[in-house]
């Protein structure tokens, strides 16, 4: 009998390491995302401007001429990937920040805003409602498909580029802000 039980608290302290450890490297694999500090009273492109790790797509905005909106009462949704995630992306910034690429900038910057204001619960929920696949419609009319894998949840362009959630729920004054780890690419 003491036996069974000195196994039994082995095991629970195996466990516990086990979870403990995973847990660790799931803070470390989530090092390297920066949760920015944005401030809720200002509007969407003042924050992004304002931020080291996203301004690249204030840039882009600025560059597609979505600047004044994105300055106005919206709300707007924003996917923003990171300077970093822009510039490994084929469309960089000195692609899109080019003069002569104007409407194919517009094309991608719209795809990164949702008419609305969308929460990581409303992605959840849409989600839900829609059996594990739902839809949602970015500003220029194209279909992101979004699904949640092991609590996390992706967004999927036409191409099948699949970005994740990597913070969700910035408020600004204008709208939201969730960051993902991958750039889309529009039709």
């Amino acid at each position: 009998m003491k036996t069974n039980k000195n196994l039994a608290i082995i095991l629970f302290a195996l466990l516990l390491s086990v979870a403990s450890f995973a847990q660790k490297n799931q803070k470390r694999a989530n090092m390297n995302v920066v949760n920015p500090k944005f401030d809720a009273t200002k509007n969407i492109i003042d924050n992004l401007t304002a931020s080291q790790n996203y301004s690249s797509l204030a840039k882009v905005f600025k560059a597609a001429e979505f600047e004044q909106m994105l300055r106005e009462e919206g709300p707007y949704t924003i996917l923003a990937p990171s300077n970093d995630v822009i510039s490994r992306s084929s469309e960089n910034l000195e692609f899109m920040t080019d003069p002569k690429n104007i409407h194919r900038t517009k094309d991608i910057a719209a795809y990164y805003m949702i008419p609305g204001k969308w929460y990581a619960s409303d992605f959840g929920k849409l989600i839900r409602m829609s059996k594990g696949r739902g839809e949602i419609k970015t500003a220029d009319g194209d279909v992101l498909i979004i699904t949640l894998e092991n609590s996390i949840i992706y967004l999927t362009d036409a191409k099948g580029n699949k970005a994740k959630l990597v913070f969700t729920d910035a408020i600004q004054s204008n709208g939201i802000i969730h960051g993902i780890d991958k750039t889309f690419s529009p039709n």
